[in-house]
């Protein structure tokens, strides 16, 4: 069963339900923000201070950020994490061809940006997010170009995952693999055991495939992520000062989630020739 309705600030959302879960998904950005399997907490953590207004990214769930990812220092009135997050997208089909599964897809492209959108992004595209909810979570992100030259792009499925207490979780698989400090300089390094967060965290680890498992000793629950057309993970968590200053984030929201972002990030851009098309995906069980 599923169902479209609108929020009080006028953001349209897809309501579902089937026989093994629920989620809501909002229109704008293609914002998966509420995804539980039935008779199991919330998986998706979503601040209780976030905005759901037109024109502003939900803070939680699973924003999508393309075509870049993070922000250009040298050009500073572009959005963090790229405008798809940000925009409306066309619902194109929801199915239940199955009471266990319900496939929604959502489509943007070039023709439905503003014309000050575009100029970020000056080429001809068809971005295409299909998300499947049932026994897991399953979301796909297609990058078509529609153009006759090449562009290049960063993205993420920047996740949320909702925690019993941050003190109590861990994160395994990535361990020995090189990643970038962004709040040293994006100075590269090297895990070593499973990560644990105890301040705040903000790193992209490179050239890796691999399925990360996310330990939550507080809940009793494993997640495993695993993920396509993806070279880079994204672990953060803000911590104390930096959830303070964010308005929309509650002050101790740090302490109940931590972000474990499929994506291809800095060194790991993906070029997308024309007539060629680019998926990343991502599976939650």
């Amino acid at each position: 069963m599923h169902k479209l309705v609108t929020s009080e600030n006028g953001l349209e959302i897809l309501e579902i339900i089937n026989t093994e879960a629920t989620a809501k998904i909002a229109l704008q950005g293609a914002h998966l923000f509420e995804y539980a399997r039935h008779g199991q907490p919330e998986m998706l953590w979503l601040s209780p201070t976030a905005r759901f207004e037109p024109g502003r990214a939900i803070r939680g769930g699973v924003p999508v950020c393309w075509p870049w990812f993070g922000s250009d220092p040298d050009i500073p009135d572009w959005p963090q994490h790229g405008f798809a997050r940000a925009v409306l997208w066309r619902l194109e089909s929801v199915e239940e061809a199955e009471e266990s599964a319900t496939v929604v897809t959502l489509k943007l492209d070039d023709t439905m940006l503003e014309q000050h959108e575009r100029r970020w992004f000056p080429y001809l595209f068809e971005l295409t997010m299909r998300i499947t909810i049932g026994e897991q979570l399953e979301l796909a992100l297609t990058t078509k170009n529609l153009g006759e030259e090449p562009f290049e792009i960063t993205e993420a499925l920047h996740t949320y995952f909702s925690l019993g207490n941050i003190a109590a979780a861990s994160i395994v698989g990535l361990e020995g693999v090189t990643y970038a400090d962004a709040l040293d300089g994006f100075a590269k390094k090297s895990s070593g055991a499973p990560i644990g967060i105890t301040r705040e965290t903000d790193r992209v680890y490179l050239d890796t495939e691999d399925t990360v498992i996310l330990l939550d000793e507080r809940l009793g629950r494993t997640v495993i992520v695993g993920k396509s057309g993806s070279s880079s993970t994204v672990v953060w968590n803000p911590w104390i000062d930096k959830a303070a200053r964010m308005e929309d984030f509650a002050d101790d929201g740090y302490n109940t989630m931590v972000c474990i972002e499929t994506a291809n990030a800095l060194s790991n851009t993906v070029t997308v020739a024309p007539g060629e098309a680019h998926t990343i995906t991502q599976s939650v069980k």
